[in-house]
């Protein structure tokens, strides 16, 4: 699947929202997507977004002709945050793909990008991912580790991992395979 991807861009909500019902596993879970509109476990991450210190990267297929990834990140403070928060100055990742992307690389392509543009803003990004979910492999390849929280009861009762990347001083991921993104 031929993709280009570009920066959200702060007049974006709606796209952030229709990626994090992806993103949420909400399908999967039986949820309404309309859930996200108002739970306020879900619309942290998407309302009024283009605040300060939000950053993220969607991929858009030409040959479909419209977003099939999207990933994102969030800055939140002690009081918004929820559960799965782990400091101040560390943002919190999420990413979906639609299913007929899924399995292509182009998750991995945009979460690689996103991390590229965060390591010079933020001493690291976590994450909350079902216990569940493939895509654990993924963050592991890229070098996040469970925290010490990991793992927690979610949203719809199910446990998740708390995932954290930590960047050093010299703008360098710490991690297992983390250093190759920084290359591609």
């Amino acid at each position: 699947m031929d993709v280009q991807i570009r920066a959200v861009s702060p007049n974006e909500s709606t796209l952030v929202f229709s990626f994090l019902t992806l993103a949420a596993r909400m399908r999967e879970s039986g949820e309404p997507i309309q859930k996200a509109l108002r739970d306020p476990e879900l619309t942290r991450y998407w309302l009024n977004w283009g605040r300060q210190g939000d950053l993220g990267v969607v991929a858009e297929s030409e040959s479909v002709g419209y977003p099939v990834a999207c990933a994102w990140v969030r800055l939140f403070t002690r009081e918004e945050a929820g559960r799965d928060y782990v400091g101040e100055g560390i943002p919190e990742l999420a990413i979906g793909t639609i299913p007929t992307a899924r399995g292509r690389g182009i998750g991995t392509r945009i979460l690689r990008a996103l991390l590229r543009l965060c390591r010079s803003r933020y001493a690291g990004v976590s994450l909350s991912v079902r216990v569940d979910n493939p895509a654990i492999r993924l963050y592991e390849r890229l070098g996040f580790l469970n925290t010490p929280k990991s793992p927690i009861v979610n949203r719809v009762g199910t446990e998740s991992a708390i995932m954290l990347l930590r960047f050093d001083q010299s703008g360098r991921t710490e991690g297992s395979d983390a250093d190759s993104l920084l290359i591609r």
